[in-house]
Formats: structure tokens, sequence, C-alpha cells
């Protein structure tokens, strides 16, 4: 990477790094007045059009994306080979979305226009070809579509699993599995000194994720601890492959907790259930990530941890304006966003 490329993407993330929120900046919002709220975050109106609950989320989303997505074309603008091809991939977890989506919709038998309206509308770079999906015949017919692009390796493997398994649930989780292993496969082919300062980040994505799927995969649906095994991704930073065949087998919620490696067992100490561990791992991964974007070595670790801790930041807002949006009272919201109520916090301060 030229050194005039690397001065750019040094600057723009630290600069955009300062609009992110601290908790105290984020439980603040949940108090602000809709029209404060608006120019806050530079909504445009949006919660003033009196937009039906269900329409209102849909559009506050796509805001919230679209303004993730402008920060990503900032960021990949001076980039070329396996950097810009290593951010654009990460960015490929929104088009994913639409993917599913698709599936779904295609599997319920709903009118185009209808799926058309729920779908994120992206960059062109890493968009799916959303008409000529619409248009196929049923869910293998669109899959094999996608074999013959930049999302093939994903479509390839979850039409495999489709014609194996023939449920939802299982095309799902291979579409999840395979993004997180191509994230992998990206980052292994940038230079040296980025690619030794991804790997913690990526890593420690991956352990987050493998811990959710866990809880997932065992608990809400049922699967043994084989089928479970085989969903997970073994290159994550503090757990192996062994240690996750380990945790596949444990039969309870506590016992997952009390065999994960010290330091994240002692993260996740207290909490009782999924979204308790959920909250926990998103704050330290936001906390981890903010860290390497003033110390990596690598600007392009800098510039993924950006992408990774504002998408962090999208997810909050979206909770509170959600929570806005369906009339919640504060604590309610303030729970839904891992922060303690009020009253708690204030009985704390005395």
């Amino acid at each position: 990477m030229q050194a005039a490329t690397q001065t750019y993407l040094k600057t723009r993330v630290s600069i955009l790094a300062s609009r992110l929120l601290d908790p105290q900046q984020a439980t603040e919002l949940i108090d602000l007045t809709a029209e404060e709220l608006d120019q806050r975050l530079a909504l445009n109106g949006i919660l003033s059009q009196n937009l039906r609950t269900q329409q209102l989320n849909r559009t506050l989303e796509r805001s919230l994306i679209n303004n993730l997505m402008l920060e990503l074309a900032v960021l990949t603008r001076p980039l070329t080979g396996s950097a810009r091809t290593l951010l654009l991939f990460w960015s490929r977890k929104f088009e994913l979305f639409n993917l599913k989506a698709l599936i779904r919709s295609k599997l319920k038998g709903l009118p185009i226009e209808q799926i058309q309206e729920t779908l994120h509308q992206l960059p062109e770079s890493i968009s799916l070809p959303h008409e000529a999906l619409l248009q196929t015949e049923n869910i293998r017919e669109m899959l094999r579509l996608l074999e013959h692009g930049p999302y093939a390796p994903i479509a390839h493997q979850a039409r495999q699993v489709y014609a194996e398994k023939n449920e939802p649930f299982s095309l799902d989780a291979a579409i999840d599995r395979s993004y997180f292993s191509g994230l992998v496969h990206q980052a292994q082919r940038t230079e040296p000194l980025h690619r030794d300062s991804l790997r913690p980040l990526i890593g420690s994505l991956i352990d987050r994720q493998n811990i959710l799927w866990l809880f997932r995969y065992r608990f809400s649906y049922r699967l043994s601890p084989s089928e479970t095994y085989y969903l997970l991704i073994p290159a994550g930073r503090q757990i192996g492959r062994q240690q996750l065949m380990q945790l596949a087998n444990l039969s309870s919620f506590g016992e997952i907790i009390e065999n994960l490696p010290a330091r994240i067992r002692a993260l996740l100490a207290e909490s009782i259930n999924p979204m308790q561990v959920r909250q926990q791992l998103d704050r330290q991964m936001s906390t981890e990530a903010q860290r390497l974007i003033r110390f990596s070595p690598s600007v392009l670790t800098r510039a993924l941890a950006y992408l990774v801790a504002r998408h962090f930041d999208l997810e909050r807002l979206q909770a509170i304006l959600q929570g806005r949006a369906l009339g919640l009272n504060g604590d309610l919201i303030r729970q839904a966003i891992g922060v303690p109520p009020l009253a708690t916090r204030q009985e704390t301060l005395s």
C-alpha cells in the first residue's frame, strides 16, 4: 500500500471515529425529542413523517445502513487489490440480509412488490441482481444464478446444503458460515503487515459469532452436538477447534459459560440469558475495535475496525429508534441496548 494511500486512510478513519458514540452519548439519545433525534442523527425528517411502525422501522434501518455505505465508499476510494476487496467483502453481510429475505419471501410465495419493500438498496459494488433473483422460479434456481459472480462461494455452499436438507434454517446457517469463512480467506490474502494485524480482529469477531451460535443452535433449535459443531467456524482468536467441539457437547447454558476461555468467561459471568451474552460480547467487541482504531500499525485494520465499531453503533441506534417508534419507556430501551435502568444508575452514583 502506497504511503499516500496510508495517510489518506489513517486520516479518514480518525475523522470518522471521532463520531462514534460512547455509552453515555448513546444513553442521552434515549431522552431526546423526535425533532432533536432527527437533527442529531441527520435522519432527514423521517421521525416526523407519521409512518406506520413497520414502515418507519424499515425506513430508519435503510437510512442508517445508507450512512454506513457512504462511509465505506470514503474508506475504499483510494484502495485497490486485496485491501479494497476485504472491506467490500465485509460489507456484503448487508446484502446477505437481502438474500435471506429473498429466500424467505420465495418460500412464502409473497408477491414481488411486497418483497421489494423489504430489501436494502446497497452500492452496485456489493449488490445482488435483485430483479433477476425475483424472477427465478425457486430457491435452487436463485442460488444457481448467484454462482456466476462475486457471491459464488457462498451460493454454491448454500445450494449444496439446501439440496441435502431442503430446510430454511440450514440454508441461513450455511450462508452465515460461508460468509465468515470467506472473511478469513480475504484477510489472508492481504499484505503480511495487514494480515498479522487483522487476525486478532477477525478472530474476535468469529469467537463472538461462535458463542452466539452455540446458544442458538443447541438450546433454541435443539441441534445435536455434531450438527452444532459442523455449523461453527474453527478460526477464532481464543476458542480453537478442539474447544469448540467440547463446548458443542455441553448441555446447559451455565456449562458453556463455565468452560469458555478465562477472559470470555469473566466477561459473561453474570449473564443469565443469550440476550445478555450478546450485549456483553457486543460491548467488548466494540471496545476492542476502538482500541485497534487508535493503535493498530495497519491502516487497513484500523479501517475494518472502524466499520465494525460503527456497525455496533448503528445497531444501538436502531434499537433506540425502534423503541421510540413503539412507544417504549426509557428503561425498556436502556435494557435493550444493555444499559442499566436510570434508577439503578442513580443509586450506584449515590
